[in-house]
């Protein structure tokens, strides 16, 4: 009887440990599987460099200067700001969940030998990140993703979709504004034209309210006039109008960046911009070859050129700010608003 009582004892006991090791194993998977997290640990502030490798071989190589993106193949192009901080939060705060770690589900998650893949360098080059991207989730459009750190077992499905930030581009991301956006200039307050007889000076007046004859609610800053120096005197242009045009001079374009060694022609007119703090920015006019123009941005030395249609409205006519634009106006139908 105490034989069998040690022995029922005994398999109680080990039952037990099954059990609790049943338990804590499904414990693990549970947040392993059931946990979101980073899939790594990677200060934003320390990424110096990112390589993006596309399914064809297609190399893209992006470097930080100081506190701009840019991408020295070209010229040192200026990379969008936010593309870059909407790729780098996707790679490093995005939540994931593991969802495999077996190899024979690499294909169904869409990660092959020549999926993409974006390293994450650090200034001294070294590698901090290196994630192969695989098919989104449930399709390509998706904002979810799966994912893979290279030389890894381990599948993660990605509350976010990095391959998006090269959606369109080549080079992606690229700022194609000739002030590029990374540079955060202020609101312009005074344009100044060189070689141009028609207009010397544009520039805004701050104006008083009167909050009494508005209706309405009262705008919640300042209200200004713009006033344009003609050749034949002084007026006030029609608000909307000079508004699109100044909006215009922040958001022009470029089509093509050129090496600035190899133009020769010069420049015979310019437009100085003069922001809310004084600070100058010069846009000088080169010379028209067929359908192009050449620009050149002095704050960066960046030469470009555009079309010449773009080129011809850095100069605007009488009839443009002194009269009501159609809408859309002609600034608007050249260079149409965008969301970066």
């Amino acid at each position: 009887m105490i034989r069998w009582l040690v022995a029922l004892a005994s398999v109680l006991a080990v039952l037990v440990l099954i059990e609790d090791y049943a338990v804590e194993r499904q414990r693990q998977h549970d947040a392993l599987h059931g946990t979101l997290r980073p899939v790594a640990t990677v200060n934003k502030a320390n990424v110096a460099g990112i390589v993006a490798v596309a399914g064809n071989g297609r190399t893209w190589r992006y470097m930080r200067v100081d506190s701009t993106w840019r991408y020295p193949a070209y010229f040192d192009a200026f990379v969008q700001p936010q593309r870059i901080d909407h790729l780098l939060n996707s790679l490093l705060q995005a939540s994931a969940s593991i969802v495999s770690s077996e190899s024979r589900d690499m294909q169904r998650y869409g990660l092959l030998p020549n999926s993409p893949t974006l390293t994450l360098r650090s200034s001294s080059n070294s590698t901090l990140l290196s994630m192969r991207l695989g098919r989104g989730a449930p399709d390509i459009r998706s904002a979810e993703s799966y994912v893979q750190l290279v030389g890894a077992d381990t599948i993660y499905h990605l509350h976010a979709n990095p391959a998006h930030a090269f959606d369109s581009g080549d080079p992606p991301m690229l700022d194609m504004r000739v002030r590029p956006r990374a540079l955060k200039k202020k609101a312009i307050n005074r344009i100044s034209f060189s070689g141009y007889p028609n207009l010397k000076t544009l520039y805004r007046e701050q104006r008083e309210m009167d909050i009494g004859s508005m209706p309405g609610a009262p705008p919640s800053g300042p209200i200004y006039a713009w006033i344009g120096a003609f050749a034949d005197g002084t007026r006030e242009c029609v608000t909307p109008s000079a508004y699109a045009y100044v909006s215009f001079l922040d958001r022009l374009s470029w089509s093509t960046l050129i090496d600035p060694t190899s133009y020769a022609e010069g420049f015979d007119r310019a437009l100085f911009l003069v922001d809310e703090d004084g600070a100058v920015d010069t846009i000088d006019v080169g010379a028209t070859t067929g359908k192009t123009t050449t620009l050149r941005y002095r704050t960066t030395g960046q030469m470009f050129t555009v079309p010449s249609t773009k080129a011809n409205l850095l100069f605007p006519s009488e009839d443009v700010l002194l009269d009501s634009l159609s809408k859309p106006g002609p600034y608007e139908q050249i260079e149409p608003y965008t969301p970066f």
